[in-house]
């Protein structure tokens, strides 16, 4: 049997017995559902048909998704998941959004094999990936929207037991956008692509900057950034006594300040108000079943 070498935490187990870091063995799901809170060129007016998996490679102690990343969901086919991507397109949805998909990865591919989805498909992940895994969805995934957490692999070690982040993301946006080289946006929506998040961290603005100045040096200056006020302290967050309230006003002003220093074109801002534990989804209510 296949040990798992999916993403850079090399566990090197079967996953059909054993659970990696990720603390998963079969394809698991969350929740499944029209999203209408990301960003417009994402969820349109229709919203995103999100699939929400559950386990995570990352498992950060702040996860606002800390539920599922933590193992919540229900286990199902890759025949099943096939259905799911039918049914999110007969409810109108503007694309597939793969959310916290890389351990799942092979079992995501096998439910593509029985049903291509006719929709842009979207990869939403964390940002630790193997270059390798991201390889095997060449052709298959349309836009990549990947979190850059850190520059500072202090933090990543602190708070995501993840002392390589800086190093292992860095490579992996870079072989996401030669994946997919161009932006395309059509009606106002991204059908290929690559749109990179950061969420803002309290007592961590040094940690923002470091990033925006890699992101101006290796991407384009026309690269979509999401720049995140929406931290609140959730899951593990409150035992890091520097996590334990929401970002200040002038933090998110000064990281906004700085991406319009560096030039960049395209990048969302958040209001103050999102900063509120109503954005994160209810995952004991998935509106399309499965």
């Amino acid at each position: 049997m296949e040990k798992c070498k999916i993403c850079p935490r090399n566990c090197n187990v079967d996953r059909i017995v054993s659970k990696g870091y990720c603390d998963q063995t079969s394809l698991k799901v969350a929740r499944v559902s029209l999203h209408r809170w990301e960003e417009p060129i994402i969820s349109g007016e229709k919203g995103s048909g999100t699939v929400f998996f559950s386990g995570c490679n990352l498992r950060c102690a702040y996860c606002q998704n800390y539920e599922i990343s933590r193992g919540k969901g229900k286990a199902i086919s890759p025949a099943a998941l096939a259905d799911i991507f039918k049914r999110l397109e007969d409810c109108g949805a503007h694309n597939i959004n793969l959310v916290t998909p890389t351990h799942f990865v092979r079992e995501i591919l096998q439910a593509a094999e029985i049903y291509r989805p006719s929709l842009p498909v979207v990869y939403n992940c964390g940002g630790y990936e193997s270059t390798q895994t991201l390889e095997r969805l060449r052709g298959f995934v349309d836009v990549f929207l990947p979190d850059f957490k850190y520059s500072d692999d202090l933090a990543a070690k602190k708070y995501s037991n993840c002392p390589d982040y800086f190093k292992v993301c860095t490579d992996a946006i870079l072989k996401m956008r030669e994946i997919v080289p161009t932006d395309v946006i059509e009606g106002g929506l991204m059908k290929k692509g690559l749109l990179v998040r950061h969420l803002v961290l309290p007592n961590n603005i040094d940690n923002t900057v470091g990033l925006l100045n890699w992101l101006a040096n290796n991407l384009a200056k026309d690269t979509y950034i999401s720049l995140m006020s929406q931290f609140v302290p959730y899951g593990n967050a409150k035992a890091f006594p520097e996590l334990s309230r929401k970002i200040y006003p002038l933090e998110y002003k000064i990281a906004v300040n700085h991406a319009r220093k560096l030039g960049f074109d395209n990048a969302f801002i958040q209001d103050s108000d999102s900063a509120s534990e109503e954005y994160i989804p209810d995952f004991d209510n998935s509106p399309i079943k499965f």
